[in-house]
């Protein structure tokens, strides 16, 4: 017989974030509920934003995108570059 320990059995509550977005986006913000264990780069690629075109932004802070999601308010700011 398999027995499944407590800590695998826990559930984990979806964290909150609110996205808004800077630079040329079609959306101005967008509320998630993201699982836990989730980074920031899947939660873009799921919205369709590659994340190598983005900065992140929280508390005034860049933040990576391969950072783990965290509750609160991200700015998606999307980077312009040229010539």
């Amino acid at each position: 017989m398999i027995r499944i320990s407590e800590k695998s059995q826990k559930k984990y509550s979806p964290k909150r974030i609110k996205l808004k977005f800077v630079g040329g986006f079609d959306i101005k913000e967008k509320e998630l509920e993201v699982e836990e264990g989730k980074r920031y780069s899947e939660v873009l690629k799921e919205l369709g934003i590659n994340p190598e075109t983005v900065v992140l932004i929280k508390d005034n802070i860049p933040i990576p995108t391969d950072d783990f999601v965290e509750e609160g308010e991200i700015v998606v700011m999307r980077v312009i570059s040229g010539g």
